[in-house]
């Protein structure tokens, strides 16, 4: 059976449609954030080359029931981008 897969879509200043696949939330200073990548359908992380994807992190906010995917201020950037490589990669990784 397929494992299913977290899709958002997102919406840019010109109104162009980006889809965004959620590989994994975490927790940094009692804050949630979603590691995301651009979602390729064809992509089965077993089949392609995802290695060379980019990854992007976003604040999750609640809103009731829902969840509001924000941009990470940017004085934070730093600090996140080492949360996730701790969480993530072990010491034999070369990089992301």
């Amino acid at each position: 059976m397929e494992e299913e897969r977290d899709i958002l879509v997102f919406v840019d200043e010109d109104g162009v449609e980006i889809e965004m696949e959620v590989l994994d939330y975490f927790y940094h200073e009692d804050q949630e954030y979603a590691l995301l990548t651009s979602y390729d359908e064809d992509c089965h992380c077993q089949d392609c080359d995802c290695e060379e994807k980019e990854l992007y992190i976003m604040k999750v906010v609640l809103d009731g029931d829902m969840e509001e995917f924000q941009p990470v201020e940017e004085d934070k950037m730093e600090a996140l981008i080492q949360a996730v490589e701790a969480l993530y990669y072990d010491e034999d990784d070369e990089e992301l």
